[in-house]
């Protein structure tokens, strides 16, 4: 493949999938080797956030599994590559987001990399879509500080008696002291 993939600056989420056209040997030197990987991609990237392995290895899940359950693409994104990725031998590359650090670079892969499809995570939607009224949600709305309990009278005599012993085993640790 000899097409220029634009990476923006800040991509989150984004996942690109490659079958590798090459010997298990050297497919495994780009799973050890960041230079043969960058090089392989053309361009700089962390290692950390990519993924390179034989399918074989997906054996009962399945790439589409894989893709689905543990990477959060959601199925409707894979059907339209679904027989692509099943009928996928060998080994594959994944790229993650994170492996470009935040910034903004073109993948320039080598010819026997192929592109198979680029894939969005399922994202979690942090914006609110009704206004929450509860009487709870509003500021400040927390009971106030309970009143601290005074402690019972047994606890006080408990005390008192404690305070004594210590008294009078110091007293007696004194005069033994004094006479000894």
């Amino acid at each position: 493949m000899t097409d220029t993939l634009p990476v923006p600056a800040n991509e989150r989420g984004v996942i690109r999938v490659f079958a590798l056209s090459m010997t298990g040997k050297e497919a495994q030197a780009l799973k050890d080797g960041p230079a043969a990987l960058n090089a392989a991609l053309g361009t700089d990237m962390n290692p950390e956030h990519v993924e390179v392995f034989p399918v074989s290895d997906l054996e009962g899940i399945g790439l589409v599994g894989y893709l689905a359950e543990g990477n959060a693409v959601p199925m409707e994104q894979l059907t339209p590559d679904r027989a692509k990725l099943e009928k996928l031998g060998g080994w594959v590359l994944i790229v993650f987001s994170l492996a470009f650090e935040d910034r903004a670079t073109a993948l320039n892969p080598a010819s026997s990399l192929t592109l198979i499809g680029t894939y969005g995570e399922i994202r979690t939607d942090w914006s609110a879509t009704e206004k929450v009224e509860a009487d709870s949600a509003k500021p400040y709305s927390a009971p106030p500080e309970t009143v601290k309990k005074k402690p019972s009278d047994a606890a006080m005599s408990g005390r008192i008696a404690m305070i004594a012993l210590i008294v009078l085993g110091l007293l007696t640790y004194l005069m033994i002291w004094i006479g000894g």
